[in-house]
C-alpha cells in the first residue's frame, strides 16, 4: 500500500487575486512548482495557467480548495516580481487599456518583442500563443485570458 505522503509533491504557493466572468473575486493561493528564485506571477503563474490543462486548484484563506475553469477566469492579479531587472530584454513596453468580458477595465504594459520594426500590440495579440497574456502595473502583474478580452485601446500610438 502507497502511503499518503508518497504522493506529495512539493509545491509553492504563491498569492493571487481571481476574478471570474461571474463577477466574483477569490483571494488565494496557486500551487507552483519551486524554484531557485521567488515564485512570481509572470513566470510561474503564466506557466501554470498557459498549460493544456482545463482546471486549475485555488487555496482559499480558510484551507479549503476550489478548482477553477481556466475557461471562466477573466484575470488573475498578483505581486510583481522583485525588481531585479527581471522585465529588462523581455521587449518593449506598449500602454495598453484592456475592457474585458465582464465589464473590467484594465490599465497597464504589454512588453512586446519585436520581431521586425513594425510590430504593433495587433501584432502581438494574434502571434501570441498563450491563452493568458501577462499585464504589467506599477503595483503589480495581471494575467488576462484572451479569450475575455473585449476590446484594447493601444495608448502608446493611437489605435492598434
Amino acid at each position: 500500500m502507497i502511503e499518503h505522503n508518497e504522493l506529495f509533491i512539493e509545491k509553492e504557493q504563491l498569492p493571487v487575486e481571481v476574478m471570474l466572468v461571474t463577477g466574483e473575486a477569490l483571494s488565494g493561493s496557486l500551487f507552483v512548482q519551486p524554484t531557485w528564485r521567488r515564485a512570481s506571477i509572470e513566470y510561474d503563474a503564466a506557466a501554470l495557467l498557459n498549460l493544456q490543462e482545463s482546471y486549475f486548484p485555488l487555496q482559499l484563506p480558510d484551507g479549503s480548495t476550489r478548482l477553477l475553469a481556466k475557461g471562466h477566469v477573466v484575470l488573475i492579479r498578483g505581486n510583481a516580481a522583485e525588481s531585479d531587472g527581471s522585465k529588462e530584454g523581455l521587449g518593449e513596453p506598449a500602454h495598453v487599456l484592456v475592457q474585458c468580458s465582464n465589464g473590467a477595465n484594465v490599465r497597464g504594459s504589454l512588453l512586446i518583442t519585436r520581431m521586425t520594426s513594425k510590430m504593433r500590440v495587433l501584432d502581438y495579440l494574434n502571434h501570441t500563443a498563450e491563452e493568458f497574456i501577462t499585464l504589467y502595473q506599477d503595483d503589480g502583474t495581471l494575467l488576462l485570458n484572451r479569450r475575455h478580452v473585449v476590446h484594447v485601446f493601444d495608448e502608446s500610438y493611437g489605435t492598434d
